[in-house]
């Protein structure tokens, strides 16, 4: 998965330093609701019970943990892309979203065996009660291929596909005295399709509006900076 990942990058750098004429473009985003949001979001709207923590030797302790999300639907991304040619854009995208959920957490445990007249042994439980606060830290950054439909002059519209990985870090802050923890939670592939795109403004600055659905959310807005490249400014002088 790693090898993948370094490939495409090392592949996008490659094609990007063969065209000193490139137009460079760096651009700021908001994006709003993203595919990590929308599904945390969902697990709460029709999952009663969201996740299952073993306790310490898994033995005779089980915990439930009902999460409600606390954190605004905002993810922060930063965009570089080269274009190659009218139509098409080459680029990378390094994001950041950010979940934070109030927790219930249900500890039901083993309190030893009792005895039932007729001799046999049987399990006896006891339950307690925790909340809490669990903060989804997730990284990602993914090559991006954009196909420009039309340019103008102080506006353009574009199609945008990313995909790339993630990297998920996850901490449980308790209310009581119980140890915080806070562990690396997992990787994996992370995409987005943004099929309606608009930019608009003058030559050096723009804002944009993308709008789709994935790591960068169901609707990103922000501003470009555009370095043109030494070709095009020669001509622009001349």
């Amino acid at each position: 998965m790693k090898k993948i990942a370094f490939s495409l990058i090392i592949c996008f750098t490659a094609i990007i330093s063969s065209f000193a004429q490139t137009d460079h473009r760096f651009s700021l985003g908001l994006g709003q609701f993203s595919h990590a949001y929308v599904d945390e979001m969902t697990n709460e709207l029709f999952t009663d019970v969201d996740y299952y923590y073993p306790g310490p030797d898994d033995h005779g302790t089980y915990e439930y943990t009902e999460e409600s999300l606390r954190s605004f639907p905002l993810t922060l991304n930063f965009h570089y892309e080269a274009t190659l040619g009218k139509h098409f854009g080459i680029g990378v995208c390094f994001g950041y979203d950010y979940l934070r959920m109030h927790q219930e957490t249900e500890t039901i445990f083993s309190t030893g065996e009792a005895q039932r007249p007729n001799g046999d042994t049987y399990t006896t439980w006891d339950r307690s009660y925790d909340f809490g606060t669990l903060r989804r830290h997730i990284f990602f950054v993914m090559p991006e291929a954009s196909v420009y439909w039309f340019k103008r002059n102080h506006v353009a519209m574009y199609s945008k596909l990313g995909l790339g990985m993630k990297f998920v870090a996850e901490s449980r802050d308790f209310d009581s005295d119980r140890r915080d923890i806070m562990e690396f939670k997992n990787k994996g592939f992370y995409c987005q399709v943004s099929p309606v795109c608009v930019e608009f403004g003058g030559q050096k600055w723009r804002g944009f509006v993308e709008l789709g659905y994935g790591a960068q959310g169901i609707a990103q807005y922000g501003v470009k900076y555009t370095i043109k490249g030494k070709e095009k400014s020669t001509a622009e002088e001349e």
